[in-house]
């Protein structure tokens, strides 16, 4: 338009003496001259980013909805430690499982006892029974069998302050008696046992300790606990005990001076120092199904998580190292899809865990939840997805604080909620399905 406009001006001011062919002759190579010097300019223009266009002249906020997404490659370790800290479990477990991936996992407990109330000063003539109910929370696995539970006196005291550790030994002052179990039915919920009435007698040596105080050695000083230990024929279930709920009680019947019969209530709760112990034996394994690699830095094509504090999956995200070139961003989306690995009468969908979670190490070595989680359960997800057969995280949280510099390394780990005997097993490096993550952001400027 600007050509024609400018042909017709010129042309009209032509005077007589030109002929039109002059005029129109010369005009075009005056305009030839112009069309090098525009082409010049308009590829200089193109060297420069498109999106980095017009930053001078349009507002920021135009170039903060330019988002860019991108997947990256994860790479996942089986990781284990025998030195976690059992803290106050609510259930504890006794029994064995064995798995022909994981091998065998025993769980065993100790706990103290706690007063119902502190002795009535009455005398004593003779213990006449004592019986200690166990409280069952729920059986893992099949029982069978002949089974049987020891029980024994600790040999020292425990410390609320104290940490203990689940592949701890156990001092052990004496046994008091290894007692048969019953196969459970269908809605029993507790067990009983009858101790030796010796070990009543014990326990009364002294009245003068049976009471409770935080200012001077008391009851706990005086009788410092109880270790279970769970005995089977076969390696295949757990029994969860009830230490919290009022359920584990030691009942003392007697007779008094005046020869009436009484009783007196030791029983466990929530102020019980009490730990777990998980002993495992990863070589007892199907030798061809066996995890290859667990604390090495090879690259599985599969990946595991273990219930009761197992082994767990380290998952590195060395990709996130590169976007801290292009700080600062904002995270709009960071998913990790997981798929998830299925074996016939092993490893159905039926037989793995509906959730799993993740934490990260802090500067301090401490491991903590992700953001992602303290928020809600549901923002993290982590549920199985049973169309994609897969589980899914949201860490959106977890990534901007690496890139923000508040994560020392950009790697999370995946464990299992709850002691549920459940495992995990998850394609990982190089698998068909391996997992990825898919990330969204937008340059900030």
């Amino acid at each position: 338009m600007n050509f024609m406009t400018s042909f017709y001006n010129n042309l009209s001011g032509y005077g007589k003496g030109h002929n039109n062919f002059d005029r129109i002759t010369a005009f075009i190579k005056k305009q030839l001259i112009l069309v090098p010097l525009a082409a010049l300019i308009f590829v200089a223009s193109c060297e420069e980013d498109a999106t980095k266009i017009g930053r001078g002249i349009l507002p920021a906020s135009d170039f903060e909805n330019i988002v860019t997404t991108d997947t990256f490659t994860l790479q996942l370790f089986s990781r284990y430690t025998d030195t976690t800290k059992s803290v106050d479990p609510s259930v504890s477990f006794l029994g064995k499982l064995q798995d022909p991936f994981f091998g065998l996992t025993a769980t065993d407990f100790v706990t103290q006892l706690w007063l119902y109330e502190s002795w009535p000063e009455l005398g004593l003539l003779h213990v006449d029974s004592l019986k200690l109910t166990i409280g069952i929370s729920e059986i893992i696995g099949n029982m069978a069998g002949t089974n049987h539970v020891n029980i024994y006196e600790i040999d020292e005291f425990l410390h609320k302050d104290s940490v203990y550790y689940v592949n701890r030994n156990v001092p052990i002052k004496q046994l008091l008696g290894s007692f048969e179990i019953p196969v459970f039915t269908e809605g029993d919920t507790v067990l009983t046992v009858h101790l030796p009435v010796e070990f009543g007698e014990e326990l009364l040596r002294d009245t003068t300790r049976l009471f409770l105080s935080n200012d001077t050695a008391d009851f706990r000083n005086y009788f410092n606990g109880l270790y279970f230990e769970y005995v089977q024929t076969d390696d295949n279930h757990m029994l969860g005990v009830d230490l919290i709920g009022g359920n584990t009680t030691l009942s003392l019947y007697y007779s008094d001076g005046d020869t009436i019969s009484r009783s007196y209530l030791f029983l466990t709760n929530s102020k019980c120092v009490r730990y777990n112990r998980y002993l495992r034996d990863f070589e007892t394994a199907d030798p061809e199904k066996k995890i290859k690699y667990i604390n090495q830095p090879f690259l599985d094509t599969l990946a595991y998580v273990q219930s009761f504090d197992g082994v767990y999956t380290k998952i590195v995200m060395p990709g996130l190292e590169g976007l801290k070139d292009q700080m600062p961003i904002a995270i709009n989306k960071a998913r990790i899809y997981l798929p998830v690995y299925l074996e016939e009468n092993v490893y159905t969908e039926e037989m793995i865990p509906g959730q799993i979670l993740a934490r990260y190490v802090d500067s301090t070595g401490v491991k903590r939840y992700l953001d992602d989680y303290n928020l809600s359960a549901s923002f993290l997800d982590g549920e199985y997805d049973y169309i994609n057969n897969r589980y899914s995280l949201n860490i959106v949280n977890f990534v901007q604080k690496y890139l923000d510099g508040n994560i020392p390394e950009p790697a999370i780990e995946l464990f299992l909620p709850g002691f549920s005997g459940i495992n995990l097993i998850m394609r990982a490096n190089g698998a068909s399905l391996s997992p990825v993550m898919e990330v969204a952001f937008t340059e900030l400027y």
